[in-house]
């Protein structure tokens, strides 16, 4: 029983390269002016803005630095211990994960950090003071229990407060995607509890795979705010639960406004649709209240799954979006959920997080800050293709329209965004590594009346090794494969400069790595499948597989005499 979603992709298309009618348009890249305050980051993971403008910014090893945006002075102000990645079959995205600063932190000095520490099996959400060039007086606010082992990954960990100051946290479904081949991990099968997303994000009774929101407390605690998805003390939930059903809500954002709470679903990695369910969408969610977004039993626009049995290899029926219910052995929840809500906006699988929402007359008027066009609308932006977007919502939240912005620009995997005390936005950019990078970058992003000719570099660092103004190459450098390759080095996948290597004496090499492109596989270097990309053709794929076939190795920079 093939899923058809035809019209899905209707509303996909119609989103995606609608022209705005109802909405000022946006001002051409030549009007804004992007500048780097800081580069040589090590996996940053996110920053925060001080009401002084003063940025904080977290390393996924443990360091909390604090930069100032004029001068880039860079300070170091913590090294937490954490849990790191500890080889191929342990948890991938755990370390120092999350940073906010609290509402008064001109009087109070307090921020938040959500980590993993070390020697743990925890997340931990603690409060801290700065004093100085320092941290102290730990307050551990939350504790979240998480499996480690067989190559776990989808840990979430941003955080935001809305202007009630409530704090929201998200957190992923701590489950290994790899062996359901892109579909929905419901492994019920005894001895694979981390393959199942049921005990995680569909579980009423488990904080993994949901946004959490607390009100903190003076003291360190935190008390439950009215309006949570459960009330407290009702069986088999937990009261901080306010949006449950979320694969990796890995960037969330608050509209300042009216509260509403916005995040980006990285999707699923199926290339397409099957008996067992839909291809892999990214969503953009959108909860007014507290709700249920479906994971691991929907996808897109509500698109069901099938009850699929790993022992026999056979699909069931199809997930119920007005009634869903959890039968999983691994559940400690309620069996009968709430019903799923759907997103606000479906697009085809990359890695999609939510932005700031902006207001112009929320910022005092002056040169850098994002123009009036930008009013009631959602900054967006893609993890793997650099891109990003602007959602234009009207008085209701409703989208109008969506439109690509710094287009002309490049950027090299965004990985948090937030705005400045003068209406600027600032930047974060992870770096063309996967983990162990080096080469992370904070940018500022102003608004100028004047335009100007844009001058940035032309390479993509990621590509770097990849033969230039091959039609194989821009194909790569324009689809999600950077994502999991680099051509020179390891990533999560191999670099293609071993596979080159591997292949290269093989007359047949050609047409089985086209396969693999088009139809995706599993098993040749490692458990991280390789996913399909039916959105190719084979005439594409195969200039995509030259390309990789004339990867060379990076040239050694002459010795000085």
């Amino acid at each position: 029983m093939i899923i058809k979603i035809l019209s899905t992709f209707g509303l996909i298309a119609a989103l995606s390269f609608a022209s705005i009618t109802d909405a000022a348009e946006i001002p051409a890249d030549e009007y804004f002016r992007v500048d780097t305050i800081t580069k040589g980051l090590k996996d940053p993971m996110g920053i925060t803005v001080a009401p002084s403008g003063e940025i904080y910014l977290i390393e996924r090893k443990g360091e909390l630095k604090v930069i100032q945006p004029t001068s880039g002075d860079t300070v170091t102000i913590a090294t937490l211990d954490v849990e790191i990645r500890k080889g191929k079959n342990y948890a991938r995205e755990c370390g120092l994960l999350g940073v906010a600063l609290d509402p008064n932190f001109e009087k109070n000095k307090w921020i938040y950090l959500y980590h993993t520490p070390i020697g743990t099996k925890t997340h931990q959400l603690s409060r801290f003071t700065v004093k100085g060039d320092a941290i102290e007086d730990e307050k551990k606010m939350i504790t979240i229990p998480y499996n480690p082992e067989n190559s776990t990954c989808h840990e979430g960990g941003s955080l935001a407060f809305d202007s009630k100051g409530l704090l929201y946290l998200s957190t992923g479904d701590n489950t290994c995607p790899f062996a359901s081949k892109g579909s929905a991990p419901i492994d019920e099968r005894e001895g694979k509890i981390c393959y199942d997303a049921q005990r995680s994000a569909a579980n009423t009774n488990d904080l993994r795979g949901k946004i959490l929101r607390i009100k903190p407390n003076d003291d360190g605690s935190y008390s439950i705010p009215d309006g949570n998805l459960f009330k407290e003390g009702t069986k088999k939930t937990l009261p901080e639960i306010f949006v449950m059903g979320c694969r990796n809500p890995y960037r969330i954002s608050l509209d300042p406004k009216t509260n509403y709470l916005y995040w980006g679903k990285v999707g699923p990695d199926s290339g397409k649709d099957s008996d067992r369910g839909p291809r892999g969408y990214d969503e953009i969610n959108q909860a007014r209240q507290a709700g249920n977004y479906g994971w691991p039993y929907f996808s897109g626009d509500n698109i069901p799954y099938a009850d699929h049995d790993f022992e026999t290899n056979k699909s069931g029926k199809l997930y119920n979006p007005d009634s869903p219910k959890n039968t999983s052995p691994n559940n400690t929840g309620l069996t009968k959920l709430p019903p799923a809500q759907k997103p606000i906006l479906t697009l085809p699988r990359a890695c999609i997080c939510a932005g700031p929402m902006y207001y112009s007359d929320l910022y005092p008027s002056g040169d850098g800050q994002l123009p009036k066009a930008f009013d009631s609308s959602l900054i967006t932006y893609d993890w793997a293709k650099g891109n990003l977007q602007i959602l234009k919502l009207d008085e209701q939240g409703d989208l109008i329209s969506n439109q690509p912005w710094l287009a002309k620009f490049s950027f090299t995997r965004p990985n948090d965004m937030e705005l400045g005390p003068k209406g600027e936005l600032y930047l974060l950019e992870y770096g063309s590594g996967w983990y162990d990078g080096s080469n992370g970058t904070l940018k500022r992003i102003r608004y100028s009346k004047t335009p100007k000719k844009i001058i940035v570099p032309t390479a993509d660092p990621r590509m770097k090794g990849l033969p230039k103004n091959h039609p194989g190459s821009k194909l790569i450098g324009a689809s999600t494969c950077l994502a999991c390759h680099s051509p020179t080095k390891q990533s999560i996948g191999p670099s293609y400069l071993k596979i080159a290597e591997k292949y290269s004496k093989d007359d047949d090499s050609a047409e089985l790595l086209i396969k693999k492109i088009l139809e995706g596989g599993s098993g040749v270097w490692g458990e991280q499948p390789m996913p399909a990309h039916p959105q190719h053709n084979h005439e594409e794929a195969s200039q995509m597989v030259d390309a990789i076939m004339k990867v060379t190795k990076p040239q050694k920079g002459k010795k000085k005499k």
